[in-house]
């Protein structure tokens, strides 16, 4: 992120806005949480994070980063943060230090929406036609994507072409997105990747970041 601040309460967020946690210590994806209420100068109260139905083991004073898209400021605000106290009377909750400031950047890689989408993948090279096999999207920015699939015949640095259907509003797109293999590692269901777009075309872009942003807005 850029090293823009800018005071937390000019942000004036409300009740049900999606924010994204990194806890210490885990070493999974981002988590998802809700804004359920501050208070200021005591503490922001969010709910806990469920993974398979349960709700986190979160601790007090484990310290967290938060991550969200704020509509006011058009960008993504990132702030860091401890866990005062965590509750699961009446419903899983946790409170937060509240932050004075939070940092500002451009919507950008570190925005990630949580998906579950089949594609397409093409292996660009000189096979014709191009060697082809489906996977499915876990996650998805405006940057790059995380894929799960039971056979990928490409290896780290090989391109590739994603496509793929989303939505945004009432109004169906198909992208057909070039991405370059960053990762690959062996898990029980087959594999998962991590990729990279490349030069993607303009439109192509406005659509996946639309798309990104209207699923960081759901629960």
């Amino acid at each position: 992120m850029q090293e823009k601040t800018v005071e937390f309460s000019q942000l004036k967020l409300i009740p049900g806005q999606v924010l994204q946690l990194e806890f210490d210590g885990y070493s999974r994806e981002r988590d998802k949480a809700v804004l359920i209420g501050y208070r200021a100068p005591h503490s922001l109260i969010i709910t806990i994070p469920t993974v398979n139905g349960m709700s986190l083991n979160v601790k007090s004073e484990q310290k967290v980063n938060v991550r969200f898209f704020s509509n006011r400021v058009n960008g993504v605000c990132a702030f860091e943060s401890q866990v005062i106290l965590s509750s699961k009377a009446p419903y899983p909750h946790m409170h937060l230090t509240l932050p004075q400031s939070v940092f500002l950047g451009e919507v950008r890689s570190s925005v990630r929406a949580e998906v579950n989408i089949i594609t397409r993948i093409e292996l660009k090279g000189d096979v014709d036609p191009p060697t082809i096999t489906s996977a499915k999207l876990l996650d998805l920015s405006a940057e790059g994507a995380r894929l799960i699939g039971k056979v990928f015949d490409f290896d780290i640095d090989s391109k590739i072409n994603l496509i793929f259907m989303i939505e945004v509003g009432d109004i169906e797109r198909e992208l057909n997105i070039n991405a370059i293999v960053r990762s690959k590692s062996a898990i029980e269901q087959g594999f998962a990747i991590g990729v990279q777009f490349d030069n993607v075309e303009q439109n192509d872009r406005f659509a996946l970041q639309a798309y990104v942003l209207s699923q960081l807005h759901e629960l």
